[in-house]
């Protein structure tokens, strides 16, 4: 009888550790509160900008890219929830395409086939790199590509802000996001 008792008690921990594992960024689970995610990123390199409204932003380097803004962003209840990658600006069509297209073949490399991908232009009639770099400005361009990882999701784009063109890449971590959407729905 005890021997099942433990069995079951096993069973049910191994259940329970499976249920909560966490994606990781560079190495770093997505777990625990948002000062502390942002204190290991810290250690793995990166330079605190400071924490505020649940946003803690760093910077640094980040697969071989320099200038990075690296974006913790934390549910209400101070949990990581998901985290971004601000590549530098890219003033050009080709460094920008260059930049995504390399991350979504290692993407593609390590989480297989991308679950999502629209890469378009709004404008049919875009001939050059200048038309290109307007019709991101503008959201006249759709560049996505979103994989499913072992723990969560990952969104790469080209998006930007105002007039200033990147590649953005952002993790979500499932387990964090379930918790968010549970408190969500206490909340209707």
């Amino acid at each position: 009888m005890k021997r099942i008792f433990i069995s079951l008690l096993l069973a049910v921990c191994t259940i329970c550790m499976a249920q909560t594992q966490h994606m990781k960024f560079k190495g770093v689970p997505m777990e625990g509160s948002i000062r502390e995610f942002a204190n290991q990123l810290s250690k793995k390199g990166f330079t605190s900008l400071g924490v505020d409204n649940g946003v803690a932003l760093l910077s640094g380097e980040f697969a071989s890219y320099k200038g990075c803004t690296i974006g913790a962003v934390s549910d209400q209840s101070g949990m990581v929830c998901k985290v971004v990658v601000i590549f530098p600006e890219m003033d050009k069509w080709g460094d920008l395409e260059h930049c995504y297209m390399n991350f979504k073949s290692m993407l593609s490399e390590k989480y297989g086939k991308p679950k999502e991908c629209t890469e378009l232009f709004q404008d049919k009639y875009v001939d050059d790199d200048s038309d290109r770099l307007y019709a991101v400005k503008f959201d006249q361009c759709k560049y996505i590509s979103a994989f499913t990882g072992d723990n969560g999701e990952i969104k790469l784009e080209i998006t930007h802000q105002q007039m200033s063109c990147f590649v953005r890449l952002t993790y979500y971590d499932n387990a964090n996001q379930e918790a968010l959407r549970k408190q969500i729905m206490e909340d209707l």
